[in-house]
């Protein structure tokens, strides 16, 4: 059941509800806010070119009115309550005032009308009923104090006026609500596109995307390769099934490992990837080695068998400084991983850096059983 959400409509709050709002937000109430600057401009010159009556005082009123709306139109951006409700206030004030003083004018209630709907465009539910109040009030103090109508006629503009708000919160509130279930649907679909149905982790695409930011803004990093060895023999020995519980819970490990600023991702298959934000590379070592000893030690349940499995890793870094774009930084972390897989497995290597430094390679202590494979 869908529930009507009054913050959702109330002016300046919906600024902060999403973007989708806030864009439209914005962009009504300045249109609205120059709209009625400029019908106020138009009805100025059309009285001091006679072709319009209006008393002294409402003119001056008007007057003011439209450059303080052209004015409010610039505020709408950076102080949106300020604005919304300086213009709200200033539009009773004019309805008020042509209720009361533009007696020649026997239609002059009809600008009740368009009021109303700025006031529900700009203002939100708040601005509307706020607007709407003070149009009944008028309409009915000067039919009462000035005959302005009879009381039918009053009863009847009443009541059309009231049917117009309801009319108009309505298909506002229904536009609001779309554009919180696009916004929710948008949300969703991003999530899924950036991450790994299998294990929940971050998928190739989040992580080339993050690395490509993070390279950009010239943060250092460091990138951590992670590749289970043998994994195809649990495949082939218990099934696709379980090498998906293998999978969820070596993802689960890497995860508790990680702090919460950097991202694990799952590239494919067996391999994972670990992007360090702001570590050095002596850090992601030793990091590295306390997951390679972590994921020795874990035991996952298949078939009422312990299963333990090892891993290989393949590390580099890049610093502010660094000449290599994220393509090649991956690259020899990739390559890394690959020597570290044909030098024995189980251990870790660092890709060589620029300068030309010997790679560094530490070597496991020794597994449960043996350490080439996963193993029950």
């Amino acid at each position: 059941m869908m529930k009507f959400d009054f913050k959702m409509m109330s002016g300046a709050r919906a600024f902060q509800k999403n973007p989708e709002v806030v864009t439209f937000r914005k962009w009504m109430a300045r249109a609205m806010l120059v709209a009625t600057g400029v019908t106020c401009v138009l009805v100025a010159v059309a009285t001091f070119s006679g072709l319009w009556v209006l008393p002294d005082f409402h003119l001056l009123l008007t007057s003011l009115f439209g450059v303080l709306s052209l004015g409010l139109s610039f505020m709408v951006s950076r102080y949106p309550k300020v604005a919304i409700w300086s213009y709200i206030i200033g539009l009773a004030l004019a309805l008020l005032s042509g209720d009361f003083l533009v007696l020649n004018d026997e239609m002059r209630f009809a600008w009740h009308f368009p009021a109303l709907a700025a006031a529900f465009v700009t203002g939100g539910l708040a601005g509307g009923l706020f607007i709407l109040a003070t149009a009944l009030v008028s309409l009915t103090a000067s039919t009462i104090l000035l005959s302005a109508m009879s009381i039918a006629g009053l009863i009847t503009f009443c009541v059309t006026l009231s049917l117009m708000a309801l009319l108009i919160a309505i298909v506002e509130w229904r536009f609001f609500h779309t554009l919180g279930d696009l916004h929710a649907s948008r949300a969703l679909l991003s999530n899924l596109a950036h991450t790994d149905p299998l294990t929940g982790l971050s998928n190739r695409l989040a992580f080339d995307r993050t690395l490509q930011t993070l390279s950009a803004a010239g943060i250092p990093f460091s990138v951590i390769l992670c590749d289970l060895d043998h994994f195809k023999q649990v495949n082939d020995t218990y099934g696709h099934a379980a090498g998906d519980k293998v999978l969820k819970s070596i993802a689960g490990v890497l995860k508790d490992t990680a702090q919460s600023q950097h991202m694990v991702a799952r590239l494919g298959g067996e391999e994972f990837c670990l992007l360090l934000v702001e570590v050095e590379l002596s850090a992601a070592l030793e990091l590295t080695e306390n997951l390679r000893e972590t994921i020795q030690k874990h035991t996952v349940i298949i078939e009422g068998q312990a299963l333990t499995c090892t891993a290989s890793f393949g590390l580099t870094h890049s610093s502010n400084q660094s000449d290599k774009d994220p393509s090649e930084l991956l690259k020899a972390a990739d390559q890394a991983l690959y020597e570290a897989k044909a030098e024995g497995r189980n251990r870790s290597k660092t890709a060589p850096k620029p300068v030309g430094r010997e790679p560094v390679i530490r070597r496991s202590a020794k597994a449960f059983g043996d350490p080439n494979h996963c193993a029950a």
